[in-house]
């Protein structure tokens, strides 16, 4: 299994989105519920400072900086890992009372909220440095409060929710990727199946169907196969049934019209030498109709394999050589040049007689189309297994759009309608014979012009 298409296929890719769509989301959400959580926490700590300071304050109004002193002392004495920080200091800046040890320089003279970091050791027991929040006030008689907060517990704790948000996003990405490309390696498993089935049915392979999973679950994979196959088993049956209509009509109709071919023949010319041009015209007419007949019977035949048993050693350059050369009169009427290009040999297992029939339509078609003193090129290059066969000329050639179709039954392309006779079987015969052989038929530009290419493997014949 190529990994490239399990990261190509579309539940892989699909997969993988969603999880990442939904890890975004709930990144997301969760960042919201870390900044909410975060703004929480600061918003109640500014409320505790503020209430403290508001008390102490209060306490200031009735007993001085003494009664102040008093309260800071019970508090610290009370708590043994304190909440608050406190420090009292005197209107020369003297500490009077308090667990901070001096004035932090980035906190104003007034009465405002500041953030600060000190290292403590007697709150750590060592140098580790803390980052404090804290609420200022001077009193009247100039003496300044400091009431402040720590708030390294929850800076740890925030970021280690961080951390694992990020690692759980990207753990999740992660196994998510590998679960996507297990259920992608599954899938491709069985839609290779399918399309491997598909590919041999639009070969032209109708007899193929898709392997439905023994035992299992009746999940939508298999009933959709089960359906397909139906699908496919009723389009061969009609195509089957509308290929024996057309072989049944071709053949009966053509016994009867055979007679009436030779009751035309024998009366084409009356008793004194004389011709009669309107039977002559009805004589063609029927010619032509029994080449269609004879064609769509021809075409049926190497279609259900019965001429598999006219396979035999034969050498590709002998039939080339003799199809050219039973042209080369009608080539030389309209004063075209044709170029032969042939390697010494080039042997292999073939239907000599249907090959020659398949050359001979594709030179027949090319000797048509090409103009007065043009040019016809007949080129085979053999290969170690497979021998590639192309015709080209200077003609008009065929448009891209309609290259397809030219293979299908009476299908003619609208130009060559007019003043090229023809019934639209020729290339469907050629592609019957070519595809019997095991090979291939394409139509190409040739600049100006139609080149087709067959190509036909030299190892054995079909089985």
């Amino acid at each position: 299994m190529n990994p490239n298409r399990i990261f190509r296929a579309s539940l892989f890719r699909y997969t993988l989105n969603y999880l990442v769509g939904v890890s975004v989301a709930v990144f997301v959400v969760l960042a919201v519920g870390y900044a909410s959580l975060t703004l929480s926490y600061f918003r109640d700590m500014n409320a505790l400072i503020g209430a403290e300071t508001r008390e102490l304050e209060a306490r200031f109004a009735t007993e001085g900086a003494r009664g102040v002193s008093v309260v800071i002392a019970d508090r610290i004495q009370a708590s043994g890992f304190p909440r608050l920080f406190y420090l009292l200091v005197d209107a020369e800046g003297q500490k009077v009372a308090g667990n901070l040890s001096r004035w932090p320089e980035r906190l104003g003279q007034g009465e405002e909220w500041l953030g600060f970091d000190r290292t403590l050791a007697e709150i750590s027991g060592g140098e580790q440095e803390f980052d404090f929040v804290g609420a200022s006030t001077r009193f009247a008689d100039g003496s300044r409060l400091l009431v402040a907060r720590h708030y390294k517990d929850i800076s740890e704790f925030l970021r280690i929710t961080l951390t694992v948000l990020v690692q759980g996003m990207l753990a999740t990405i992660v196994l998510g990727a590998v679960w996507a490309a297990i259920l992608a390696l599954i899938l491709e498993r069985r839609i290779g199946a399918i399309n491997d089935s598909i590919a041999g049915i639009l070969s032209g392979d109708l007899s193929q169907r898709i392997p439905v999973a023994r035992g299992g679950d009746d999940d939508d994979f298999k009933r959709l196969i089960v359906n397909l196959n139906h699908m496919l088993d009723r389009i061969a049956q009609l195509m089957e049934d509308l290929k024996q209509l057309s072989d049944n009509i071709a053949h009966d109709l053509r016994t009867p019209l055979t007679r009436l071919r030779n009751r035309l023949a024998s009366i084409e010319f009356d008793g004194q030498g004389g011709r009669n041009e309107a039977v002559a015209a009805l004589l063609q007419e029927s010619d032509e109709l029994l080449a269609t007949f004879n064609a769509l019977l021809r075409i049926a035949q190497i279609e259900s394999g019965n001429r598999r048993s006219g396979f035999a050693a034969t050498d590709l350059v002998t039939i080339l050589r003799d199809v050219c050369e039973f042209y080369e009169p009608l080539a030389a009427d309209k004063e075209q040049r044709v170029s032969v290009v042939l390697p010494p040999s080039c042997p292999g297992v073939f239907d000599r007689d249907l090959l020659f029939q398949a050359f001979a339509n594709l030179l027949d078609n090319a000797i048509k189309y090409a103009p007065a003193g043009g040019h016809i090129e007949v080129r085979l290059d053999a290969g170690t297994d497979v021998a590639t066969i192309s015709v080209a000329d200077d003609g008009p050639g065929v448009p891209a759009a309609e290259r397809d179709k030219v293979f299908q039954r009476f299908y003619r392309v609208e130009a060559s309608r007019s003043g090229h006779p023809g019934n639209g079987l020729g290339l469907s015969l050629v592609q019957a014979v070519i595809n019997l052989h095991g090979g291939g038929v394409q139509l190409g530009d040739n600049a100006p012009g139609l080149r087709v290419s067959v190509w036909l493997p030299r190892a054995a014949a079909p089985a």
